[in-house]
């Protein structure tokens, strides 16, 4: 069969004390994977606008999973749906979007780009959703998760923004690793320096414990810049937040 790609956005499954949406997120990549669903192509990251008039849980994120199966889209659907509404918290509002090839991307990621710039509010993302084909499901309370849940989707098909929380290998690099490693040992393939040369697969990187790829072009970019302390040592421009 004809292997497809989506993207499936997520939000609002999490309540203070609890298991985040990012955690959920890489939770159900996983899940999909080990029932022979559908292959991760990785779990994004991408930041809205941020307001008092916003409530979060922990910074207004929403979250993406680009994935490929040969399944068609009502069984990955009902496999996504079952899983969020199971597993996020009981007093969350999650919301699930799921875009397709058939999907009007550019009109999805319009709404994205929307929603790091000012409130949306539920009913736009429904109209959102519905001009555009794609799925947009509320599973509880007020359904408000469905607005970031759009957002990611149409961020991560865009292929411009975000960062990746989850990659085959990514949280397994530790220490310093070589770029050729970086790139056996994850997909990641592009690692580019402040100039945006492309690092020797010698080079070497000190990851501090924490790679976390651009979105660029759709694929997984990692920029380095040189360490000030050592020359010959490489550090990740994007760092851990220190909150």
């Amino acid at each position: 069969m004809i292997r497809e790609r989506y993207v499936i956005g997520i939000d609002d499954t999490d309540v203070p004390g609890g298991r985040g949406t990012g955690a959920l997120a890489r939770a159900l990549a996983a899940r999909l994977a080990a029932g022979g669903i559908a292959v991760s192509l990785g779990v994004t990251r991408h930041q809205l606008w941020e307001s008092e008039k916003v409530r979060v849980t922990d910074g207004n994120r929403c979250y993406a999973i680009a994935v490929e199966t040969d399944r068609d889209a009502l069984d990955l659907e009902d496999a996504v749906v079952d899983f969020v509404g199971a597993e996020a918290a009981r007093e969350a509002n999650p919301g699930v979007a799921l875009l397709s090839r058939h999907s009007d991307m550019p009109h999805a990621l319009a709404f994205g780009r929307r929603s790091q710039q000012e409130l949306m509010k539920l009913g736009e993302a429904e109209r959102y959703a519905s001009e555009s084909n794609v799925m947009l499901r509320g599973l509880g309370g007020s359904r408000a998760g469905m607005i970031g849940a759009l957002a990611a989707a149409g961020l991560r098909g865009g292929g411009k923004d975000g960062r990746y929380s989850d990659l085959r290998g990514l949280r397994e690099l530790a220490g310093r690793v070589t770029a050729g490693e970086i790139r056996t040992r994850t997909p990641i393939e592009h690692i580019l320096d402040e100039s945006g040369e492309e690092l020797d697969r010698d080079d070497v990187i000190e990851t501090l414990g924490w790679v976390r790829p651009r979105v660029e072009e759709g694929e997984p970019v990692l920029r380095v810049r040189r360490s000030p302390e050592e020359r010959r040592v490489w550090l990740p421009v994007d760092r851990r937040p220190s909150s």
